[in-house]
């Protein structure tokens, strides 16, 4: 056992792994608790190199000497072990003489591990192979064989060859489209050409072995479900590649009528030219039409709504008898926020307005008319024969605001303390330009008045952001390198972070008087003098903390002879 321990520690797993096949199971488990306590000791450091050396024999080790199946897959999942596991060769050859039923719950107790486990898909295969059990269909099984699908071929080898050699292909297949967004992970690896995913399984359902119905149910499930766009747009390819007949697109109406009430707008469109195509051919209800008339034109898709209307304009030149259930469906959109999509509506109504001939759908429509703009109320007024609406009153007048009034902001505070709890809240939420400028002024004023407390006091503050740290052995702070090369101020709070990066003395004099002398002011942008004008006194004041003398106590009156006071001049 002090040898299986010696070789785990060295790392030479093929010498763990000849200990262990000379061991019997029961001193296999007398040995785990010291590989336990071994994994303690190495999880305070684990990416030293003698963790890492010995995680690969260690991860083998301890998946041999355990019997529980829970407390296996506890420990192949391990998140402390992750990124230096066995080879699952390795560890398919030490649990090969385990019972069948004991190989079938590790492997499903991995495959419900959300997929950040970095569970291994071969190992998971080599499991369901050696057990002989049903495949997983979880999200962390199918993600992994689509990746090992797409990422090992022999040369010459196409998808098909490859899915067509899977023995749980019926299986995965529609697990595809039912777990999670595996879906969006085909669109990564591309959805057009025969080698595609797409292309290979329309091509697997034409030879027969899928079954074609399942593999169109499936995608409409998912598509009806919604999710990420990337796997709805794989669903939406599929379904295009396998060109559906007539009496599939027929059998499957109710689908394609939610579809283009709710779905993605890509998705929808493609429900809606279905339909369309349904309805041109009298195989779509006006009923059903109506149905999907009042869902797409409460959308905001303008394209989606005018080709609705188009389709609608189609069906009553067709059929005229239609326009009693047609037209009140066709009205919906007067009340479209769209004016445009309004006034389509509103011709369309009125040219197939005469062959509306029950007196309900004639009420209904003027009713619904009351929602259009001002401006086609009265045109449809004269269509229904009732009177014209009454001009609306002003509900209120344009007033522009008034001006603002000017205000003293107060003094800023003479507490270190103080001042560090209104630079942290500063910093925290940007805030105000009075706060920020008292802010600012208190900084100023104790940095030249009171530095040591200042430094001391905003030790707290500092240390909860990234650029306050040392930066690698040997190099520049984090603030050197964020401020250094003469980088963009891009908010309040990130000139604050300057000015506390520079009293803190994390940034070199030498910088700052480099970035304050390179300034130049882009004319690409209008906004470029703008931003260059608050860089530049930020640049300037840090520095001048850095370099000038204490400013004068008082600004007014100047006391004479005395330099120009920088802290007004700056700002």
């Amino acid at each position: 056992m002090s040898a299986l321990l010696d070789a785990v520690r060295a790392g030479r797993t093929a010498e763990v792994v000849g200990l262990l096949d000379g061991m019997t199971a029961a001193e296999r488990r007398s040995v785990f608790p010291e590989l336990k306590a071994l994994r303690k000791e190495l999880r305070a450091d684990r990416w030293s190199s003698q963790a890492t050396r010995a995680h690969p024999a260690l991860h083998a080790a301890g998946a041999a000497c355990q019997t529980g199946a829970a407390a296996v897959a506890s420990w192949l999942a391990a998140t402390d072990m992750r990124w230096s596991q066995a080879s699952p060769g390795l560890l398919l050859h030490l649990l090969r003489d385990r019972d069948p039923e004991w190989l079938a719950d590790v492997v499903h107790r991995l495959a419900q591990r959300p997929s950040s486990t970095n569970a291994s898909y071969e190992l998971m295969a080599g499991l369901v192979r050696l057990a002989d059990c049903p495949v997983p269909t979880t999200e962390t099984y199918v993600q992994g064989w689509v990746w090992h699908m797409g990422s090992t071929w022999k040369e010459a080898d196409t998808l098909v060859e490859r899915l067509r050699a899977e023995p749980h292909l019926r299986a995965l297949v529609p697990a595809l489209f039912e777990t999670g967004e595996v879906g969006g992970s085909l669109w990564w690896l591309g959805t057009e050409g025969p080698n595609s995913w797409p292309g290979a399984l329309s091509q697997l359902a034409d030879e027969g072995v899928l079954e074609r119905k399942t593999l169109i149910d499936v995608c409409l499930a998912r598509l009806l479900r919604g999710g990420q766009t990337n796997g709805l747009r794989v669903c939406l390819r599929l379904l295009k590649t396998l060109s559906l007949t007539r009496a599939e697109e027929r059998e499957r109406t109710a689908d394609w009528l939610a579809l283009s009430s709710d779905a993605l707008s890509v998705v929808a469109a493609y429900a809606q030219s279905v339909l369309s195509a349904l309805a041109l051919d009298g195989e779509l209800l006006p009923r059903q039409l109506a149905q999907m008339s009042e869902a797409v034109l409460f959308r905001t898709d303008k394209k989606l709504v005018r080709a609705q209307l188009v389709l609608l304009g189609k069906v009553l030149a067709r059929d005229p008898a239609a326009a009693d259930v047609l037209l009140p469906a066709a009205a919906q959109a007067f009340g479209h926020p769209d004016a445009e999509v309004q006034e389509r509506a509103l011709k369309l109504v009125e040219r197939h307005a005469g062959k509306v001939t029950a007196t309900q759908a004639r009420e209904e429509l003027a009713l619904v008319a009351t929602q259009l703009i001002p401006a086609l109320r009265s045109r449809a007024a004269e269509t229904f024969g009732t009177a014209a609406p009454a001009p609306e009153p002003l509900a209120y007048e344009e007033m522009l605001p008034p001006a603002p009034e000017p205000t003293r902001l107060p003094h800023a505070p003479e507490s270190v303390t103080e001042l560090a709890e209104e630079i942290g809240a500063v910093l925290a939420s940007d805030g105000d330009v009075a706060a920020f400028e008292r802010a600012l002024d208190g900084l100023v004023r104790q940095a030249h008045g009171n530095r040591e407390a200042l430094v001391e006091a905003l030790n707290p503050v500092a240390r909860r952001h990234w650029w306050d740290g040392e930066g690698e052995p040997g190099g520049p702070s984090r603030a050197e390198t964020r401020f250094s090369g003469h980088q963009t101020l891009v908010s309040p709070s990130d000139a604050l972070a300057l000015l506390l990066a520079t009293v803190r003395g994390k940034v070199l004099t030498a910088t700052l008087q480099a970035s304050l002398q390179r300034w130049t002011v882009s004319t690409g942008c209008p906004h470029g003098p703008l931003e260059a004008a608050f860089d530049a006194r930020f640049w300037e004041i840090s520095f001048r903390l850095r370099t000038d003398p204490t400013p004068c106590p008082s600004c007014s009156p100047h006391p004479p002879g005395a330099p120009a006071c920088w802290t007004r001049t700056s700002w």
